[in-house]
């Protein structure tokens, strides 16, 4: 029997139990058979339960704070996540959880956080070079992304993870302003660690075609990547290896779900 027939009779099934039941449960009131109405339980009507005010679900450490006057107070309780004088230097931009909540959410997309995180440019130009009758990165260029691995390596995972669980109704709320109804930030962390994570470590070189304004990667495995897929890859080996490591420690450390 082909798959839509069966399928055709299951649903008919379905609609003809579901009928029957009614039907008998109709009957069995009109000949009185069942409970009198008045015997009936009535379920209680749930008292609607008031969502808590964003300073009713702050720590003692933030009360007071809100989205628009949040920033001081992050970089404060931001600086014991690393030795690095550098993360200090990335806190300094205004209206840190609103830009670190869109680029979680534009990176569980597959896209480049590049609008948020514009202070993070690398300041020298990409490079390659002529090798094989074609173009290979230069290994240099990795190096561009040395300082911005090094801080994410360098962060304290529980102490990261302590910190967005304080952060939390902020981030929530944040995310309240972008997010479909139904869309939760945690699985939109998950899901932006997971995307990062697939990134393959690749050695050796790297093969590029150059393009008018850019260049694409040769392999079409590589190219097919999502932007921000290759964003990372384009970090070089030991980046990749430095930032995926500690996003593992963070995705073990995250609260289950």
């Amino acid at each position: 029997m082909p798959n839509a027939q069966k399928l055709a009779i299951g649903i008919f099934v379905a609609l003809v139990v579901v009928v029957v039941a009614a039907l008998l449960i109709w009957l069995s009131g009109e000949r009185g058979d069942g409970p009198a109405q008045s015997e009936l339980a009535v379920a209680p009507v749930a008292t609607p339960v008031p969502t808590p005010s964003l300073q009713e679900r702050l720590s003692e450490r933030l009360k007071g704070v809100t989205l628009a006057t949040s920033d001081e107070a992050i970089r404060q309780l931001a600086a014991g996540l690393s030795s690095r004088p550098e993360l200090a230097a990335w806190l300094a931009n205004e209206d840190i959880v609103r830009r670190f909540v869109a680029s979680v959410d534009t990176v569980a997309e597959g896209r480049s956080p590049a609008q948020q995180v514009e202070f993070l440019r690398p300041q020298t130009p990409f490079a390659t070079l002529e090798r094989g009758g074609g173009h290979v990165i230069d290994p240099a260029s990795y190096h561009r992304y040395d300082v911005i691995a090094d801080v994410v390596a360098s962060l304290d995972t529980e102490g990261t993870i302590a910190l967005l669980e304080e952060l939390k109704p902020l981030i929530d709320d944040a995310y309240a302003e972008i997010a479909p109804p139904g869309r939760t930030f945690e699985e939109r962390v998950r899901l932006a660690i997971d995307e990062l994570l697939e990134v393959p470590v690749i050695e050796g070189d790297v093969r590029v075609e150059p393009k008018v304004t850019t260049y694409t990667y040769s392999d079409e495995t590589l190219e097919g990547l999502s932007s921000v897929q290759r964003q990372l890859l384009r970090m070089g080996p030991d980046n990749v290896r430095k930032i995926q490591a500690k996003l593992r420690e963070i995705k073990a450390a995250l609260p289950s779900s």
